[in-house]
């Protein structure tokens, strides 16, 4: 009879827990998509640094816009958009880990991804050192990592 109160205990404690929050999975679970977020804001860094390096300052970098979806974009915006979305957003959702997270994460990736390319398209970067930091930046968020 000693058995039932000691696992009731336990049960009791357990419910408690994943009440409180404590059943998400631990913040290692996702490592490679927080490598690859912390990647991302490196490669947007770089694109910033080789810009002003190049003399494309950010009065420029805010001038170049291309039309996204019918909305006028510039690539400031777009490359901050990109930065804020890897620092906030996505650390925001791998700690507050859903069934969506991920889902939401390859969303917006996808989006970005996307305007950056229709940036690349446009050849409005005349600057191959910058050309070649956006292609970087390009090609790694093609490289989102898979949901498993």
């Amino acid at each position: 009879m000693q058995t039932f109160p000691k696992y009731a205990r336990g049960l009791w404690k357990t419910i408690v827990v994943l009440v409180r929050g404590g059943g998400k999975p631990p913040e290692e679970a996702n490592i490679p998509y927080r490598r690859w977020t912390e990647r991302t804001n490196a490669l947007v860094t770089a694109v910033f640094a080789v810009a002003d390096k190049e003399a494309i300052s950010v009065a420029t970098r805010e001038s170049l816009k291309i039309k996204v979806d019918g909305r006028e974009m510039s690539l400031q915006t777009l490359l901050q958009a990109i930065a804020y979305h890897a620092k906030e957003e996505y650390a925001y959702l791998l700690k507050n880990f859903t069934d969506n997270s991920l889902m939401t994460i390859q969303a917006t990736n996808l989006n970005d991804e996307y305007a950056l390319s229709r940036f690349i398209e446009a050849e409005l970067i005349k600057s191959e050192a910058v050309l070649k930091a956006l292609t970087n930046l390009h090609t790694h968020l093609k490289q989102v990592p898979n949901k498993n």
